[in-house]
């Protein structure tokens, strides 16, 4: 999960009420907390409103600049002109600008009392806008101050701090805005695992995508969850593992995912499951639609030397029972099971490689674990599947078998 996904989408919701019609904008010559703005003043910025009641925002832009270039001006009529400009600013896109004036607004001694806390609250998310995640929690924390708890500001703290890369401070916020939530909040969930596997915390990563995905099982999780995984994981075999999962939960997407997982598996001796995955793909158009593409002709190429090696794979098929049933070693069963679950023969392929865990003797102990595991899975066998996951003891095996238990669950 990169951090453009973990910008968490509430917090863009900056709220401009106090500007949200042009009847509660300034109005000139009538009296505000017992002020008025000067009458050279008020024409241009009158206009201004006009122009923003119609989201006309260079117009609304131009008559300000008409307001602040009349002579001489009091501190009332800045103000005023101010505060037509932040939000002028806002509605451009240009946070940073808009957050700098409202700070300026706020410290001005014209702005009343009773609104500086909720412009303050308004000010912190305008920095985060910004990516100004420094001044985001300055701010944050100066109204925190006035407002303990406000959720909002929470939320767009542990956000800014985890931008900040202080993992720690964004898992307490997190903890802290997640107590007593049913159902919990998946960005926040998101937020706190990815911290975790930034501090290399693997309990507490293990601790919180049990819950991300217990409570929200989707492809997108998923997605988000394998992502840190892929990146991580060197072993071809722990990575097939990790690429018949993402193809189970609907999270295998990408062109690059479907040729990686192709070529591990071709190497691997599972090209006959190679050619399914890669003909599913191009069916689908994973690869894009214009059979021209680089995509597309990768995944021809590749295609082309699994259905060549798939071709070998069924004629030792033929013999694969009978090396199975002579026994007469370990690794000969579990080739025989690779070769039965690359055809897709997942009620074989469990007989097969149990047989071959029993004779003993293998090379790739928890591998074949693995394979019996997803063989079991895949025949809907998920009470059978997860006791497979479990006897697996390499630790970085174990962590993909966890995942694949959330899967089976």
């Amino acid at each position: 999960m990169t951090k453009a996904t973990m910008v968490l989408a509430s917090l863009l919701a900056v709220t401009a009420a106090p500007f949200g019609t042009a009847a509660l904008l300034l109005v000139p010559a009538i009296a505000s907390a017992q002020q008025t703005v000067s009458a050279a003043v008020g024409k241009p910025l009158k206009a201004a409103q006009d122009a923003i009641a119609r989201k006309k925002w260079d117009q609304a832009l131009n008559a300000i600049k008409q307001a602040q270039g009349v002579q001489p001006r009091t501190a009332y009529d800045d103000y005023k002109i101010n505060e037509l400009l932040w939000y002028v600013y806002l509605q451009q896109g240009k946070n940073s600008q808009a957050a700098k004036l409202l700070e300026q607004q706020i410290a001005s001694p014209q702005m009343p009392a009773s609104e500086k806390t909720q412009r303050t609250k308004t000010l912190a998310q305008l920095y985060f806008r910004a990516n100004e995640f420094q001044s985001a929690l300055r701010v944050g924390n100066q109204y925190l101050k006035s407002v303990p708890g406000d959720r909002d500001i929470l939320l767009l703290n542990a956000q800014s701090n985890f931008e900040q890369e202080n993992y720690k401070e964004a898992i307490r916020l997190s903890d802290q805005l997640l107590k007593g939530q049913s159902p919990p909040n998946q960005d926040l969930l998101q937020l706190q695992a990815r911290s975790y596997y930034e501090l290399k915390d693997s309990a507490g990563t293990a601790k919180t995508l049990q819950t991300l995905l217990q409570y929200y099982p989707t492809a997108d999780t998923w997605k988000s969850v394998l992502k840190s995984y892929f990146e991580q994981t060197k072993s071809d075999d722990q990575k097939i593992a990790l690429y018949r999962l993402a193809q189970d939960v609907g999270a295998l997407s990408t062109p690059k995912q479907y040729i990686d997982m192709a070529q591990a598996l071709i190497v691997s001796g599972y090209a006959t499951e190679a050619t399914r995955v890669l003909e599913g793909a191009l069916a689908a158009k994973a690869f894009g639609e214009d059979p021209a593409s680089p995509d597309v002709k990768t995944a021809e190429r590749t295609l082309a030397t699994a259905k060549q090696r798939s071709a070998a794979e069924a004629t030792a098929l033929a013999g694969a029972g009978k090396a199975v049933t002579a026994g007469t070693s370990g690794e000969e069963m579990y080739k025989s099971a690779k070769l039965y679950f690359s055809a897709g023969d997942y009620p074989k392929a469990t007989a097969a490689v149990q047989k071959a865990r029993a004779k003993g003797g293998l090379s790739k102990a928890d591998d074949a674990q693995m394979l019996e595991g997803i063989a079991l899975s895949r025949s809907s066998r998920k009470a059978d599947a997860i006791k497979a996951f479990d006897a697996i003891k390499d630790p970085k095996y174990a962590e993909i078998a966890r995942l694949w238990k959330l899967a089976a669950r």
